[in-house]
């Protein structure tokens, strides 16, 4: 009878024991799931904010796309006049250059 007793008081003790062990993991659970509920939303926040910088990125190269299109179509005979230019020098160069020159008979002249 005695040690029915003092089993059931060790066991007694160990219940309390394994209840405060179980609030304390319950409050340190709780900790952990605040935290990390904090840190999705911080990571939520950083997500939003890089789609916003991504999407400002796109905005501001469609802008510059648009700007160097607008001077591209109000520039476009300058690049006609730079070639006929440069069509005329090569035809100079070659009227006067005679068939037995340095230039043609040298691959590395050509440059």
């Amino acid at each position: 009878m005695l040690q029915t007793a003092a089993l059931s008081q060790k066991n007694s003790e160990a219940t309390r024991a394994l209840a405060m062990q179980e609030d304390i993991l319950e409050k340190e659970l709780s900790e952990i799931q605040k935290v990390l509920l904090a840190m999705q939303e911080q990571q939520q926040k950083q997500l939003e904010l890089i789609l916003a910088i991504g999407k400002a990125g796109r905005l501001l190269d469609s802008n510059s796309d648009f700007v160097r299109q607008g001077r591209a179509g109000t520039n476009s005979s300058v690049p006609e006049k730079k070639e006929a230019k440069g069509s005329e020098f090569q035809s100079e160069r070659h009227a006067g250059e005679s068939n037995d020159s340095v230039s043609a008979a040298h691959p590395d002249f050509l440059l």
